[in-house]
């Protein structure tokens, strides 16, 4: 079964252990921004695509109600 991508993201971002994100030093400022960022759009991303899917449903509802 595949992983939400979310969960997968969150393996890539570590809980403020120094230990790991020594090891990404040279790059940990970007990478961790970048996969912050992308995280905070997917949320986003699928707030937006679930109130699209019942905006969607109610419409159709009311066109068969009427």
């Amino acid at each position: 079964m595949q992983k939400d991508l979310i969960e997968a993201l969150n393996e890539f971002i570590p809980d403020d252990n120094p230990k790991k994100w020594a090891k990404l030093r040279s790059t940990t400022d970007s990478r961790r921004l970048q996969l912050m960022l992308l995280r905070e759009i997917l949320i986003e991303l699928r707030k937006i695509n679930a109130n699209l899917r019942l905006n969607a449903r109610a419409n159709e509802k009311t066109k068969v109600g009427s």
